[in-house]
């Protein structure tokens, strides 16, 4: 299931700060952190979505989200400190990869046959657009969400927030 996004995905995440302020935006702002990392490869493509399209992505991959991801990675942090669960908690760990693997197939499938690219010259904006559409301002204030905003756009290499 090796794609562009799923390549770029895995290298970004080891990238200085760059899990941390995903993990943060998924725990404060409940982001999806696969669809972050779509908006951060579109960005590094000089590429973005209309706007428009992102609900409907969003929706697209919810459920999966919701129903696979989201309970493999509640169950894995339940059982960070429960004694002689750390094996499983591996295993956990390798199965909720795998799902967000094949949640990015989703998105790589969606975006070859249904994207519709904003003008290139448009990426900029398009990036800074989809961040502040991904990261929903529920459970953080607004300064940190300004910052965090802010920190994820210079992290996948866009501008800074106004």
């Amino acid at each position: 299931m090796n794609n562009p996004l799923w390549t770029f995905s895995v290298y970004r995440y080891q990238q200085p700060g760059v899990a941390e302020a995903c993990l943060e935006a998924q725990d404060y702002c409940g982001a999806d952190v696969n669809l972050l990392f779509y908006a951060a490869w579109l960005a590094s493509q000089q590429q973005a979505l209309t706007l428009a399209q992102w609900p409907q992505l969003a929706a697209l991959v919810a459920p999966w989200r919701q129903r696979v991801v989201e309970p493999l990675r509640t169950l894995r942090r339940d059982w960070r400190d429960l004694p002689g669960a750390q094996s499983l908690r591996r295993e956990l760990q390798a199965l909720e990869l795998a799902a967000e693997e094949s949640q990015q197939a989703s998105i790589w499938a969606w975006h070859e046959r249904s994207a519709q690219l904003a003008p290139a010259t448009e990426w900029e904006a398009g990036l800074l657009a989809a961040l502040d559409y991904l990261m929903p301002p529920d459970g953080i204030g607004s300064v940190q969400r300004k910052a965090l905003l802010e920190r994820l756009s210079a992290l996948f290499g866009g501008p800074g927030v106004a």
